[in-house]
């Protein structure tokens, strides 16, 4: 067991980021040479709010080694929460650290002209202007280079950044991580291992080379999944060359262990190697120690190495494909032998073969006693561990078959090289061993006892997936059902829908809903207000997200009663973008995106008027349809088969118009329809919409015209995907060719969501406020009816493959719901 516990611990410490891309990757030549932590922080006041409310480090902040890193810190307070930018921890000395903030995404930038009570000071480096600030005996700097904005909290630090800012980055093999990091995820950072070490040095007090993670890996790069309960960290970690501690694992195959089942349940640190090739793993050893590989090995037929530590004392199990040589060596040096429960329990002479063969994997063990277990070799200094190993393995009391053991399965792959998983007090245990003292006197004192730590080393090639891992346990539960996450007020009354849209910057969904005073709220994923912002009327139909930039820059876009608005990541409109039509009466905004490159075409509709825009906020000229026969019913949909773009707008008079793209009829539809509420629908690769009278219409891109009575009252509700079709009449639910019949009351259209390759349907009963969700074959999801009376939505808000529903359930309160 290596320093990767460490990793765990101090990226506890630096969270909450996000790869925000500047133009290029020139951001990375401002970042000191000597970094060893580099984060991409995302809003400022978003990283507080998570840090506070994660129960790991709202905890660890209390601790000397996190409160120097606040200190050190303190000048990012002054800075505008909503600023994005790269942050790094650069050690100069030995004795010292620092921090760069770089500004990647800011509206005004350091914006420190409103801080009170400073004093600033301008000097000058080389052709670039520094300002010092002195805060409250506090002092940093800040400069703009080449078009950026920096901040540190040294001057020489800062100066060294300008000097090196037209030389290549000081780290090739960062740059690539930068560059391949997943720009869509919600968190990231970056570890250069070959300056951790002092880093972790200054912060625990603890002699540099205790540590010795200098030759764990070269870079780590990781995604950071931050929860209320636990942090998941997931990503890839280079190797510089043959001297890394990684490198003992190239070219081996990862797989499922098979140590585990033979690891008693009380075990509170399991590790499991699976080599699979002893040879090709011996040939790593011999370049990682720089040794001769020792011939005709007693180990030839070793698959998975597994350590345990059980009841303090350590357990080697060799798990293999072949026992003959090994047991021939093992027999040769058994001095006596006892039978235990099936089992023969042998004591064997002192000897050093384990760590011989295994270093650094196994070190400073001397088995005295041996036994074998379904093909593995179980070793022990102590009989009476042993025993515990068989008896338990006997009685099915196994260490995979824990709940400790199963919360790790939600958050691992099933193959791997290394897998390990520590227990509280065995991550003390561990901690203790690496010098981090100071980090098991917390960990002992925090009440963190219910918590799973280990991390996960998958080998891929020349590089390997890395994963970590702090969460906690949940003791055995339903795998169906839901549980609530928050619920958030309004001021007055909901006059929407609740809907889900998403943060640009994390990758995460929040929800947006209006009350009937006009006022729309952007609500985080945590129950937070972000903001909101009064309208001067209720948002028709749906809120729209668009990238008018093609910047990745998400706004919001949709029509009032009488204006055409966008606002964007603040509530703040953009121009011209605010566009109001007299006289009112507008239908929902249609946007269309014909070839998915962000070249919008923004519908707004008005009795029989309509204007197309383009992204500059423009009337598309090219555009024919300017007025339609009858006054339009329903926001204008758009459906591309085959390359071919069908714009279909729903009249009063009963026609339906499917035109192409600059307006010409498509498709010609030859009776009018008595429209019901419900949209049009693409299914089975039809125009299917339905009639007031019940009947299904279903129109080909040749204008052929099929009917379906389906007995449906008028106020029915439909709604479809390519092949799932869904409908509402009275109480009967169909889904398919199933129904369900529900309880008496009066529905809302049925919506179909997919999600983590699911079907969901969900329909809500207004009348007794009951909503039902099930699945693709009309089987209620658990826990379902809940209490709600709005129209749901659902989206995976926090991107763990479950998904969330968020539904109104009183006149003035909205509730965010997980489906387990």
């Amino acid at each position: 067991m290596r320093s990767y516990l460490q990793l765990l611990l101090i990226v506890l410490l630096f969270n909450n980021c996000n790869p925000k891309k500047a133009a290029d990757a020139s951001v990375l030549n401002l970042i000191p040479e000597n970094a060893a932590v580099l984060i991409s922080v995302n809003e400022l006041a978003l990283l507080q709010d998570e840090i506070t409310e994660n129960a790991i480090l709202s905890s660890i902040k209390k601790e000397n080694f996190a409160a120097a890193i606040t200190q050190k810190l303190k000048p990012l307070s002054y800075v505008k929460g909503e600023t994005s930018g790269l942050l790094a921890l650069s050690t100069p000395t030995l004795q010292r650290f620092d921090f760069t903030f770089i500004v990647t995404d800011s509206i005004s930038g350091f914006a420190l002209d409103t801080v009170k009570n400073k004093e600033v000071e301008i000097l000058n480096y080389q052709d670039y202007i520094l300002s010092k600030y002195t805060i409250e005996e506090m002092t940093f700097y800040t400069a703009k280079v080449k078009g950026m904005e920096v901040m540190s909290s040294s001057r020489s630090t800062l100066e060294n950044s300008i000097k090196n800012v037209t030389k290549p980055i000081f780290s090739s093999t960062l740059k690539k991580l930068y560059t391949i990091s997943n720009s869509k995820t919600r968190n990231h950072i970056f570890i250069n291992l070959n300056e951790a070490n002092t880093l972790i040095s200054q912060l625990f007090k603890t002699p540099d080379d205790a540590l010795n993670l200098l030759n764990y890996a070269d870079w780590i790069s990781l995604d950071i999944n931050l929860q209320d309960n636990g942090i998941l960290l997931n990503g890839i970690s280079v190797v510089k060359d043959t001297t890394n501690y990684l490198s003992l694992f190239s070219g081996t195959k990862p797989r499922s262990s098979i140590t585990a089942a033979l690891v008693p349940k009380e075990a509170s640190v399991f590790t499991a190697y699976t080599i699979t090739d002893y040879s090709v793993f011996d040939r790593n050893r011999k370049k990682y120690l720089n040794k001769n590989v020792l011939k005709d090995s007693l180990l030839n037929t070793v698959e998975e190495i597994g350590l345990a530590t059980v009841n303090n004392e350590q357990v080697v199990l060799l798990q293999t494909f072949g026992t003959a040589t090994l047991r021939d060596y093992l027999t040769s040096i058994t001095s006596s032998a006892i039978e235990y429960q099936g089992s023969e329990i042998s004591k064997i002479q002192g000897t050093n073969f384990l760590s011989d063969n295994l270093h650094p994997i196994v070190t400073g063990f001397t088995p005295n006693y041996t036994s074998i277990i379904e093909n593995t070799f179980v070793f022990s200094a102590k009989e009476e561990t042993l025993k515990k190993v068989i008896s338990d393995h006997k009685t099915a009391k196994a260490f995979e078959s824990t709940v400790f053991y199963k919360n790790t399965q939600q958050i691992t792959t099933a193959a791997s090289s290394k897998l390990t998983i520590a227990s509280s007090t065995g991550f003390q245990k561990l901690l203790n061993e690496y010098s981090l003292k100071e980090l098991a006197r917390f960990l002992e004192k925090t009440d963190l006892k219910d918590y799973v730590f280990g991390s996960q080393i998958v080998a891929d090639n020349t590089f390997f997936h890395t994963s970590y891992f702090a969460k906690q346990v949940s003791k055995a539960q339903s795998n169906s059902g839901i549980a609530s996450l928050f619920s958030f007020k309004t001021d007055a009354a909901i006059a929407t829908d609740p809907q889900f849209v998403k943060n640009h910057r994390t990758n995460r969904q929040e929800i947006v809903v209006q009350d009937q005073d006009h006022v729309l709220y952007l609500i985080s994923n945590k129950g937070k207000l972000i903001w909101k912002k009064q309208l001067e009327s209720r948002i028709q139909g749906k809120i729209h997200q668009v990238d008018i930039y093609k910047n990745g820059k998400l706004q919001l876009a949709f029509t009032t009663n009488d204006t055409f608005l966008i606002l964007d990541r603040n509530g703040k409109e953009v121009a011209p973008f605010t566009i109001t039509h007299e006289g009112g009466n507008l239908n929902p905004l249609a946007v269309f995106d014909y070839d998915g490159k962000k070249d919008y075409r923004f519908l707004v509709t008005q009795g029989s008027k309509i204007f197309m825009y383009n992204t500059k906020g423009k009337i598309v000229k090219g555009f024919k349809y300017k007025k339609a026969q009858s006054p339009i019913i329903a926001a204008p949909q758009h459906f591309r088969i085959r390359k071919k773009d069908y714009l279909c707008f729903k009249l009063a008079n009963g026609q339906l118009q499917i035109l192409n793209r600059v307006g010409d009829v498509r498709v010609k539809v030859s009776e009018k329809i008595d429209f019901s509420e419900n949209d049009i629908k693409l299914y089975k690769n039809k125009f299917s919409l339905t009639t007031t009278k019940g009947i299904l219409y279903q129109i080909n891109t040749s204008g052929k015209i099929e009917k379906t009575n389906l007995g449906l009252n008028a106020d029915h509700g439909m709604d479809a995907t390519s092949k799932t079709l869904a409908l509402i009449n009275d109480n009967i639910l169909r889904i398919r060719d199933k129904k369900v019949a529900l309880d008496l009351g009066v529905y809302t259209r049925p919506s179909i969501f997919y999600l983590n390759d699911k079907i969901y349907v969900s329909v809500t009963d207004i009348q007794n406020q009951k909503s039902y969700l099930f699945d693709s074959q009309a089987k209620a999801i658990a826990d379902f009816p809940i209490y709600g009376s709005s129209v749901t939505d659902m989206a995976d808000i926090d991107n763990d493959k479950r998904p969330e529903l968020v539904i109104k359930d009183q006149d003035n309160a909205i509730t965010v719901y997980k489906i387990r």
